[in-house]
């Protein structure tokens, strides 16, 4: 299938590691001229030369999402870099994890600040560039717990289901200017973090890390971790042409992790 995404210009935010740089690699292999924003400035420069390595122009800003001015600046970058914005992938999220008992006010808010304000912000900074583009399309990165919050969720599930409720209302706004807005959901997936959090499981269980890694295989049907590159396949096609009538929903990757039936 031609995903008709050679040319294009992609910002992806938090695309410096893990799913964001998987899916702006993935643009970069369909010939798309990626831009991503981070904080981390080292780990942006590595970034950008993979992706420029795959010989499409990068574009790699260093910004503070928790901010208005810093949405506005990532945004403003890929369209200084590449002329336009056709695609923003808002991907960038934050860390805080707890419950009711364990997190105070800011705590609570802090993944609604750094993650879902984010998201609506970079959407109103793109949005002139997606009419303009006459094939706008935004996808917003939310996490499996807006469907199924654990324990220590709270802030995810906070989080992650008022970006289910934003892009749902939002895709209905721009529907008509040839813009589509979706969210993907990806489960816990195995990350440049992922062999800490494997040996912070070990130590839990008081078990090995090859036991501790199976316990959280178990939790996947499929019998095996989500990784990055299942994440960018469907992202990349909401993206393309062939996507145009989907928009306003909401779509995991999970390996079959979350239960329930969701229409």
């Amino acid at each position: 299938m031609n995903l008709d995404l050679k040319g294009r210009s992609v910002l992806v935010t938090g695309g410096s590691r893990g799913v964001g740089l998987g899916i702006a690699l993935g643009f970069a292999e369909e010939g798309a001229n990626v831009a991503i924003c981070a904080r981390d400035k080292a780990t942006l420069a590595e970034a950008e030369a993979k992706i420029a390595a795959k010989g499409v122009k990068a574009k790699a800003v260093s910004v503070d999402l928790f901010t208005a001015e810093g949405c506005t600046a990532a945004v403003q970058a890929a369209v200084d870099a590449f002329g336009g914005l056709d695609v923003l992938v808002n991907n960038a999220s934050t860390a805080v994890s707890g419950n009711i008992e364990t997190l105070d006010d800011e705590g609570l808010q802090e993944r609604f600040k750094g993650k879902t304000l984010a998201y609506m912000r970079c959407c109103r900074a793109a949005l002139p560039y997606l009419r303009k583009s006459g094939r706008g399309r935004v996808i917003c990165i939310g996490g499996t717990a807006a469907r199924n919050a654990g324990a220590t969720a709270l802030p995810s599930a906070l989080g992650n289901s008022s970006i289910i409720a934003f892009v749902n209302q939002f895709s209905k706004t721009v529907a008509a200017q040839g813009i589509t807005a979706n969210v993907v959901h990806p489960p816990f997936t195995k990350t440049d973090r992922y062999p800490k959090r494997l040996a912070a499981r070990a130590k839990q269980l008081g078990a090995s890390e090859a036991e501790a890694e199976a316990s959280f295989v178990k939790q996947f049907p499929i019998g095996r971790l989500i990784e990055p590159k299942d994440i960018a396949p469907i992202v990349l096609f909401l993206a393309s042409p062939h996507a145009s009538a989907i928009t306003g929903q909401s779509i995991a990757v999970d390996g079959g992790s979350t239960p329930g039936i969701y229409y």
